[in-house]
């Protein structure tokens, strides 16, 4: 295991230490005061809930599309975007991801090197777009650059959306690098959700269960049998330690990705590959955020040694 990884470790297994030492630790269930306290904190919020009212499938039609969008503040445990899982909520966001890759298995890259922003806007409570562009940087084993650029945009639609849960469907398109010699444009369609798992089980604190599924239609120009669909998914369980005030830790989550890929064709068809992304979420000031992780293969198939992540978000 590399340096990263065991500080990301140590991170992880730190924040209820860290939590402690600054009286900020979630309120557990192990005391009937501790208890009171977990209802308190859930009672404070039903004024606010009250004036926020559920989305779901029942009423998809006649609910949220005239509602201006905004964060709900009536959930114990927050909902919040990560690195690989999709996000299951509508954002208005400026988002900044970089990650940095050990290549294997490819004789004409050693590493690489990927920027991506966006900014996503939600225009009521049920619809969201966003727009976002990138860029990546090849390197070969004799120093040699290539290097292209992207991009894409998104629609998200948000079904569900209550103090417990969240699920969206989004579309998303994504452009070519013509300049790394792709061809195709990808066309995505995902399902994500988000489970409070507190409200089921309140010894575990603010602790989160995120999902999705997504599946990939790349059409356009191409070598005969190459790839033309895949699909992903995703599962991660995010732990919140501290609150929203308590900066430069504000939100301090650990959290761990769990991240399958499959091609459904070409010449990897039903080949599966797995990783494991441990990473850290915290709020530095009110609206800015910071994230970090690495990806680890499981496996022997991945086409990558590990990938370091960070990720920077401004809510507006």
């Amino acid at each position: 295991m590399g340096r990263f990884p065991k500080l990301l470790l140590s991170l992880c297994l730190g924040a209820p230490l860290l939590a402690q030492a600054s009286g900020l630790a979630d309120p557990g269930l192990n005391s009937a005061a501790d208890a009171a306290d977990s209802v308190a904190i859930l009672d404070s919020h039903q004024d606010h809930s009250a004036s926020v009212p559920d989305l779901g499938l029942s009423n998809f039609f006649t609910s949220g599309w005239d509602q201006p969008w905004a964060h709900r503040h009536d959930r114990y445990t927050p909902d919040m975007a990560l690195l690989r899982v999709v996000t299951n909520a509508l954002e208005q966001e400026f988002r900044l991801d970089y990650t940095d890759t050990d290549v294997r298995g490819n004789p004409k890259v050693d590493t690489s090197q990927f920027g991506n922003a966006l900014v996503a806007y939600a225009i009521n409570r049920r619809l969201m777009v966003e727009v976002i562009n990138n860029a990546q940087w090849n390197m070969d084993f004799h120093n040699t650059t290539t290097s292209g650029s992207g991009g894409g945009g998104i629609l998200r639609l948000q079904l569900v959306d209550t103090q417990t849960s969240s699920t969206s469907f989004q579309v998303k398109a994504a452009i070519p690098n013509k300049g790394l010699g792709q061809t195709q444009t990808t066309l995505s369609y995902a399902l994500e959700s988000w489970q409070d798992l507190h409200a089921l089980l309140p010894g575990l604190g603010q602790t989160g269960l995120y999902e999705s599924i997504q599946y990939d239609k790349l059409d356009g120009p191409a070598k005969p049998g190459a790839k033309s669909k895949g699909m992903a998914a995703d599962i991660t369980l995010a732990k919140t330690w501290t609150e929203a005030s308590d900066s430069p830790f504000g939100r301090f989550t650990t959290f761990g990705e769990f991240y399958a890929g499959r091609d459904l064709d070409g010449p990897n068809e039903g080949q599966t590959v797995a990783s494991f992304t441990p990473g850290i979420r915290t709020w530095f000031s009110k609206n800015n955020s910071l994230m970090l992780g690495e990806d680890l293969p499981l496996g022997h198939r991945a086409g990558f040694y590990r990938a370091l992540r960070l990720t920077y978000i401004f809510n507006f």
